[in-house]
């Protein structure tokens, strides 16, 4: 039972479909590569780390990745940017084991993009889709609120889980309003640049 009082976001409930998500709906249900999604609609395309440490997640996020509550995973935040403006903040569980084979230098990406680099083995498989309109209360909304002093309103959010062999990594993107002003990807005159 006191495991449960540490984690009060355990009944944490998302949606299998973004239902009212409107001008949100094609960036959430998007399945392919966030990042490169992202780089297509910017002409500097940036990866900003706001916290990277060691602590135990909240009870529904180790629940996810069939951790042991008590298991310290590496908690990983960043900031996504395009031409300078915060478009989504991204929160990432990497458990111990998870971070070996291929996947041995995640723990180290600094300001390089975790989707790039899961996305580059193609043997690498991911969960559904899950969506929440997360509200200032949410601890998602407040680790995010604490890095981007402008933010203010619900933000949409998805989350799902990557798995490669017997790892298993979990990724929140928060979705900024800026993301919805980001030009059209098919403008010629926008050349991608992005750190490597």
């Amino acid at each position: 039972m006191k495991v449960f009082a540490h984690f009060p976001q355990m009944r944490d409930r998302w949606l299998k479909k973004p239902i009212g998500s409107q001008h949100y709906r094609h960036w959430l249900s998007e399945r392919g590569s966030l990042t490169l999604r992202l780089q297509r609609h910017s002409r500097k395309f940036a990866v900003q780390p706001v916290r990277q440490a060691r602590a135990k997640p909240p009870f529904h996020e180790a629940q996810m990745l069939y951790a042991l509550p008590r298991q310290h995973s590496l908690l990983r935040d960043v900031i996504l940017r395009c031409d300078g403006e915060a478009v989504v903040f991204a929160h990432s569980v990497l458990p111990r084991q998870a971070m070996r084979g291929a996947w041995r230098g995640l723990g180290r990406l600094g300001n390089h993009s975790l989707g790039s680099a899961l996305f580059a083995d193609p043997r690498m498989c991911r969960d559904e889709l899950q969506y929440k309109k997360l509200s200032p209360r949410h601890f998602l909304y407040r680790l995010a609120a604490a890095n981007i002093p402008q933010l203010y309103g619900p933000v949409w959010a998805r989350r799902s889980v990557f798995r490669l062999h017997q790892g298993a990594v979990l990724v929140t993107e928060l979705f900024l309003p800026a993301v919805l002003t980001l030009p059209e990807a098919d403008n010629k005159a926008l050349q991608p640049s992005v750190n490597k």
